[in-house]
């Protein structure tokens, strides 16, 4: 067996995984990789998400098109959470990775990955070795 192609598909697979672990915490639940909320929306902001006909919630969740969240998926480009061998988390959109650039320069770390994401990776990882060797 190809030991860079294991290791590509071992990287793709937790990048995946840890896309959808970390979207909904991220763009739905507003959580910070700390464990708390990102933020909370200005009064002039909630004026354009009414436009948009989102809710009502102060919340910051990176989310008003959904371009963003849309956007957000394993890649090598732009990636804010990358491995050396390229496969991270991030965005097809040079905006949409500056979006989240200028996000975390104001509210913190959003796209670290929390305990509780690390651990379900490494039981995942866990996994696909012992099935190599099946």
């Amino acid at each position: 067996m190809n030991p860079e192609y294991v290791n590509d598909k071992l990287l793709r697979t937790l990048a995946v995984n840890a896309a959808v672990l970390t979207k909904n915490r991220i763009h739905k639940d507003g959580e910070k990789a700390d464990g708390t909320q990102i933020g909370e929306y200005s009064n002039s902001y909630m004026k354009i998400r009414a436009k948009n006909n989102r809710d009502k919630s102060r919340k910051v969740i990176l989310s008003l098109t959904r371009q963003m969240e849309s956007d957000y998926a394993p890649t090598a480009e732009q990636a804010p959470i990358k491995t050396s061998t390229g496969w991270g988390l991030g965005f097809k959109n040079p905006l949409n990775a500056n979006k989240a650039k200028w996000m975390e320069e104001k509210y913190g770390d959003i796209y670290q990955l929390q305990e509780d994401e690390k651990q379900a990776l490494r039981k995942i990882a866990d996994k696909f070795i012992n099935d190599l060797f099946k």
